[in-house]
Formats: C-alpha cells, structure tokens, sequence
C-alpha cells in the first residue's frame, strides 16, 4: 500500500473548500507565451488594471514584437512606464527579445513545449523570476506549475503549508511539490482569489473564512 502524503492530502482538501466557495475557476484558451511573458513582466508590484493598460500601450506602439526589438529602451520605458518600475521592466523585455531573436532567429516562445526544463530556460534570463516563468508555463504553454504571488505566499504561510519563515521562491518549490499537477492550475487561481477577497494583507475576513477551521489563526 502506497502511503499519501499528509500535506499533500491537507492542500487538497483545501483547494476542495475554496472551489466549494468561490466555484471552479473558467479556463481560459492559452495566450501567446511571449505576449503572456510580457504581461506577466509588466504585472511585478503593480494592479491588474495598471499592468493591462502598459500592455495596451506597448502593442499598440508596437504592433509586432520586432518592432519593440528594434526600438531603444528608453522608448520601451516612456510607453509602459503606467506599470511602474518601468526602467527594469523595459530593459528585461528588451533581454527576453533579444535572448530569442539570438536563439531562435524568431519572437516566439512556441518551442518551449518540446523543451526539456522550460523554466530553467526562461529563468536564464535576467530579470525573469520563478514566479514570472511559471506563469507562462500554466497558463500559455498547459505545462503544470503552480506561481505564487503575494496573496499566495500570504495565505499559505497563515495557514501553516509552508513554515511562516520562507520566501515566495522556496513557497513555490515546496507548493510545486505538494500539489498535484491537475490542482496546479485550479489551486493557484482559488488561493489567489482567496487572499484578495478574504484573507487580506491587512484586516483579515477570519470570521467568514471558508478555511478558519484549517487555519492555525482561528482553527480548533
């Protein structure tokens, strides 16, 4: 007899509770990898809403990605500087360009599907995180990885799945060993829609939390 493992039982269950809650979230058809990439870069410590309206911005002063190649920096950071930290974001952008036009002779990140450590691949460029990567993965190329975001690492480490004392990184590494790569998707998204309508930064909603039973904060 095989012997489960305990913790990943326990994020199971509470992926369970949260679907239960707020419902199973909608799949969406893959975006671009590279368009995905890009949004995700523009989407570091700023809204959703700031984030879209720099992405609006940058596709439609540069319709096709060779032409934000071909363009300096500094425009790239005038035209998405609504996203914030707009010099470091422009300047990884322009990496993540160049780096494929090198490899590649192309602005497409199609290959990935076929090959062998993706992350490790786009990870390889500076500027492009763990989280950033995993996100391309789930949601663009249907690989499984589970991202974690503020709101992730917030919950997670409330409810005791990972020692309080962790980093988003090692957070991401032990929940990408934990959850089962058919969750990956479902779970980021319902404890991501958790920390942002429940479990705050600030001021958390303990009394109507789906989860206050699981949780060391409130739990019996």
């Amino acid at each position: 007899m095989v012997n489960k493992n305990p913790g990943t039982e326990r994020v199971l269950r509470l992926i369970g509770l949260l679907r239960d809650e707020y419902g199973s979230p909608h799949r969406e058809g893959p975006a671009d990898p590279l368009d995905e990439l890009v949004l995700t870069i523009l989407s570091q410590n700023t809204s959703d809403r700031n984030s879209f309206r720099a992405y609006s911005s940058l596709k439609e002063r540069f319709p096709e990605w060779k032409d934000a190649a071909e363009a300096d920096v500094s425009t790239i950071e005038e035209t998405i500087r609504l996203s914030g930290l707009s010099k470091g974001k422009a300047g990884t952008i322009k990496r993540v360009l160049k780096r494929l036009k090198e490899d590649r002779g192309d602005y497409t990140l199609e290959f990935l599907m076929e090959e062998e450590h993706p992350m490790d691949y786009l990870t390889s460029i500076k500027g492009v995180g763990p989280k950033t990567a995993a996100c391309v993965l789930v949601f663009s190329l249907d690989i499984p990885a589970f991202p974690v975001d503020t709101h992730i690492h917030r919950v997670v480490r409330r409810l005791g799945l990972v020692e309080y004392s962790r980093d988003r990184i090692s957070t991401q590494i032990e929940l990408n060993r934990l959850v089962p790569d058919k969750s990956k998707y479902e779970g980021h998204l319902l404890f991501i829609e958790h920390g942002r309508r429940t479990c705050h930064a600030r001021s958390p909603n303990c009394g109507e939390c789906v989860l206050s039973r699981e949780c060391p904060r409130t739990g019996v």
